[in-house]
């Protein structure tokens, strides 16, 4: 009897010790199929972006982590939104700027890290249109233009902080057309928010980057917009101080290589340099 009370509390010893194992083991394959914690998603590498690189960039970056390089957490938004965000504190690894000006900004601020500066693209303005858009429009002649908008809006970038908006407004200034289009226009938040909200027929023409025509297959071209009209379109990267981020390094030359270039081009971008 005794020897079965031991038996017995032997076995129950066993089944706990399993049922412990068994447990941990459990408990360890939920942790490695869990995904990261906030904290280890913030300590990834940040990446600031312009909007209109959004959907090249994002390709890229898998890319880039399929070869072994570290995972990156991607930032979009105007050039300007970015670059005020790192002026007031923000530390991303890499910025990514569709405008010279805010990247100067931030050379003059001592926020770049030194001789990281490169030009990356270039880009062309379109004026753009919902596919199978009857009108044509003639920037050569502006009445053609007005004609199409009817009581409707012309869609641009903000000027005051979107660099697609201040390159159309340069543009349509030297055509001779901003004064009559007061009163007849309307701002996005970014070169993409212009082709989304053309696509989804908010207003019946905008202007933005020819880039944008790879992105959505329900616009299309309306009009080049002259490229002696505005300031070269240039997007430049650079790595931000203070600290010099190994994954960002790795990253920024990754996009100045030629795998990437081939991305650019068929996303609709000039690549520079080389």
């Amino acid at each position: 009897m005794l020897a079965r009370m031991f038996s017995g509390q032997a076995n129950c010893a066993l089944r706990r010790a399993l049922l412990a194992g068994a447990a941990a083991a459990l408990a360890a394959l939920l942790l490695a199929l869990a995904p990261p914690a906030a904290g280890a998603q913030r300590e990834l590498p940040v990446i600031f972006a312009a909007a209109s690189v959004t959907a090249a960039l994002s390709e890229l970056a898998a890319a880039h982590e399929r070869r072994g390089g570290r995972p990156l957490r991607l930032s979009f938004a105007s050039s300007a939104t970015l670059a005020r965000q790192i002026l007031n504190g923000a530390q991303p690894a890499l910025f990514l700027s569709a405008n010279r000006k805010w990247m100067d900004a931030l050379d003059k601020a001592g926020l770049l890290i030194a001789g990281s500066r490169r030009e990356l693209l270039g880009n062309r303005l379109m004026l753009i249109r919902r596919k199978g858009a009857k009108r044509s429009v003639s920037l050569a002649d502006p009445e053609t233009l007005l004609d199409t908008l009817g009581d409707r809006p012309l869609l641009l970038g903000d000027p005051a902080h979107v660099p697609a908006g201040l390159y159309a407004r340069e543009a349509l200034q030297r055509l001779g057309i901003w004064e009559r289009l007061q009163g007849r226009l309307a701002f996005a938040a970014n070169a993409r928010a212009v082709t989304a909200r053309v696509a989804r027929g908010e207003a019946p023409l905008g202007i933005t980057y020819a880039s944008e025509l790879k992105q959505d297959s329900r616009v299309e071209a309306g009009a080049a917009i002259p490229p002696d009209t505005h300031t070269p379109i240039r997007y430049e990267i650079a790595l931000i101080a203070p600290q010099q981020s190994s994954a960002a390094t790795a990253f920024s030359n990754y996009l100045l290589g030629e795998a990437a270039r081939t991305v650019f081009r068929a996303h609709g971008f000039a690549t520079l340099g080389k």
